[in-house]
């Protein structure tokens, strides 16, 4: 059986719901410090917070396979806006073991489900826009759109960089278990080209610098950035800085992120498209205050019509 048949299958065994005991708490901690490299007394993840989640209104999920492994693990909380209100995903971790099979899609879509039996239509979460495979995942597959950008948004700085965000909105109100992955993406003013013609249309042009194409703007970024960070921090600064600024002039003008693909083995290219509606809230508050001066948020602004992360 080819290897992409075989994966299918076994994703299609995965089953994602809530989490149900102590156990399973414990075992979703463990997973989480294990994705993320840290010690095993770690206190950023415990059983009590989120058991406390599921309580009041979040959400905890484990993805299992058929032997009852779990091998995915996704929490959130309720988050309002200016008067909207969303279910804020703060994390979804996946074993390293099945990444790349679906897992992801299945926790994310289980997650929704949650969301919708306490009639929440509306999921947000953050992601590094360095990051072209999470992005790809957000924009394309998932068909959630970027709406919002936090420069430093957690007020620290990693083995990546500075912590900037891109803040996604994602309507599930269409989630339902066997919709394609195109129904539960939302109405855009352009759907994305054709990686061909990206690659045609901005052969040439440095990472960090948009090319307008008509009302389209694309956004060439390194395909690997973990690499570039680690060989050349300076270089990767420097895009970084170059990245952020021109996804802040675009949501400025009225524009949102709806897909990035990658184009060669070294770039990906973000399409950035005139938003198709208005955005619920003014814009979204950082998950984690800091104590230093809040950071800069652009956001996609709405024209005179109304119509607009």
């Amino acid at each position: 059986m080819p290897a992409a048949a075989s994966a299918a299958r076994e994703a299609a065994a995965i089953i994602a719901r809530p989490l149900r005991s102590l156990r399973e708490r414990e075992e979703a901690v463990r997973l989480y410090r294990q994705v993320f490299g840290l010690a095993a007394d770690d206190p950023a993840m415990t059983p009590k917070l989120l058991t406390a989640l599921q309580r009041n209104g979040g959400s905890a999920l484990g993805a299992f396979d058929p032997a009852g492994r779990m091998v995915g693990f996704t929490y959130g909380f309720v988050g309002t806006e200016a008067g909207a209100t969303y279910h804020y995903s703060q994390a979804a971790v996946v074993d390293a073991g099945v990444q790349g099979q679906g897992v992801g899609r299945i926790l994310k879509r289980a997650q929704a489900t949650d969301a919708l039996r306490d009639g929440i239509a509306t999921m947000r979460w953050a992601y590094d826009p360095m990051l072209a495979r999470n992005a790809h995942f957000n924009l394309d597959v998932l068909g959630a759109v970027g709406r919002w950008f936090v420069r430093d948004y957690y007020d620290l700085t990693d083995a990546g960089g500075r912590s900037d965000r891109v803040v996604v909105e994602w309507r599930t109100g269409g989630i339902s278990e066997g919709i394609s992955d195109a129904d539960g993406a939302e109405p855009v003013a352009e759907r994305p080209f054709a990686t061909e013609d990206v690659a045609h249309l901005v052969g040439g042009t440095e990472w960090g610098e948009a090319r307008p194409v008509g009302q389209t703007r694309l956004l060439p970024i390194p395909a690997a950035w973990t690499d570039l960070s680690r060989t050349d921090s300076a270089r990767a600064s420097a895009v970084r800085d170059r990245v952020a600024a021109e996804i802040e002039s675009a949501l400025a003008d009225g524009m949102v992120l709806t897909s990035c693909r990658r184009i060669s083995p070294d770039t990906a290219v973000y399409q950035l498209t005139p938003a198709g509606r208005p955005t619920p809230a003014e814009q979204p508050t950082p998950v984690e205050p800091t104590p230093a001066e809040q950071p800069t948020l652009a956001r996609a602004s709405a024209p005179a019509d109304g119509q607009v992360r």
